[in-house]
């Protein structure tokens, strides 16, 4: 395989497209011009915030002449590998890709991009195969921040820490700023990894059930860190089967509506906010760019494998009960009375 052949053209940015890791809205839009159509090919809707990603992607690239073709993998590569050629046959002008895994997609992106059609990565990488762009949120800031907030609330004790998938660029990162937060503490011997799993899939079941039968091996732990709010919302379930809801604190991430629920009442102590509608808009801009053959460039990059990559990388935001009116509420990511459902409204 000559890497010649895919070897990613240079990206030049527009002033004031993309400031590196930073969230302004003020950005020059893409040029208009001939109507170009987007294949968008995404992992699964199991998880709340993906079909938010979707609307807000697709109402984007509309306001930009943009047609969008949605492809759901139900979380298998090769359904997305079928999906993918299926957008090729339609004359996609650009490929936008949350890969199931970031090991089997690797041939398929590799054949779009000899197709001459760009790649763009949405939030996880796929390897050794040269793609354009990844966007992605900051997955090492994520765990940084979830440590953080478990530094504050267990100051001595037992963490437990339910990752992603192993091999997951974006559950490695969350991983790495997790375990480099918690080094200290750790040697100091205040803080004890109890478990460091690494699941087999994605599900919320396989959470449910491991949490419940390591609780009925070794008992309670202080803490848990999940990779996201699905998880969390299991661990949470495992936990209330043995009367500890609340009593263990609880991390996760993307703040789903359900978690920050779970925070106002206080059986999650922290969520972790992605600002969605920034990500998927931002990623529509760049697919029409690409598209269109505009001229940009990003100063972040990261090694796919074989191929160094650009890499836009935007900043999260942490999310306790101290902040929800002024995160998710404020932004309009979730409406207070949905938030605060299941209490009485704070004044």
């Amino acid at each position: 395989m000559k890497q010649e052949h895919i070897s990613a053209k240079p990206l030049f940015i527009l002033l004031g497209l993309l400031l590196a890791g930073g969230c302004s809205d003020k950005r020059e839009l893409p040029s208009s011009g001939d109507k170009i159509t987007i294949g968008f090919v995404m992992d699964s809707l199991v998880e709340e915030r993906w079909a938010r990603d979707r609307n807000i992607f697709i109402s984007t690239a509309h306001r930009r002449n943009a047609e969008v073709i949605v492809q759901i993998g139900e979380e298998s590569a090769a359904n997305q590998e079928a999906q993918i050629n299926y957008l090729m046959e339609q004359g996609i002008d650009v490929l936008v890709l949350i890969a199931s895994t970031p090991h089997h997609l690797t041939k398929s992106v590799l054949d779009v991009r000899r197709k001459g059609i760009p790649v763009l990565l949405y939030e996880r990488i796929v390897y050794n195969a040269g793609a354009n762009l990844l966007v992605a949120f900051d997955g090492e800031a994520v765990g940084t921040l979830q440590a953080q907030e478990m530094l504050k609330r267990v100051k001595r004790g037992k963490i437990l820490i339910y990752n992603g998938l192993s091999g997951d660029f974006y559950a490695e990162e969350v991983h790495r700023g997790i375990i480099n937060t918690l080094a200290e503490a750790i040697n100091r011997g205040n803080i004890t990894i109890a478990e460091d799993h690494w699941p087999e899939s994605s599900r919320a079941e396989e959470a449910f059930t491991y949490i419940g039968g390591y609780l009925e091996q070794s008992g309670p732990v202080d803490g848990i860190i999940a990779l996201n709010d699905l998880q969390a919302e299991a661990v949470i379930r495992a936990l209330a089967l043995k009367r500890l809801a609340g009593k263990v604190v609880v991390i996760g991430a993307d703040a789903d509506l359900a978690a920050c629920q779970r925070i106002a009442v206080g059986t999650q102590a922290m969520t972790v906010y992605k600002p969605i509608n920034y990500i998927a808009s931002t990623a529509a801009d760049l697919a029409v760019y690409l598209a269109r053959d505009n001229r940009f460039t990003i100063h972040n990059g990261i090694s796919d494998g074989a191929f160094r990559i650009p890499y836009y990388r935007l900043a999260p935001v942490g999310v306790t009960a101290d902040n929800l009116d002024e995160t998710v509420i404020r932004d309009g990511f979730h409406l207070r009375d949905e938030v605060y459902r299941n209490m009485l409204l704070p004044e």
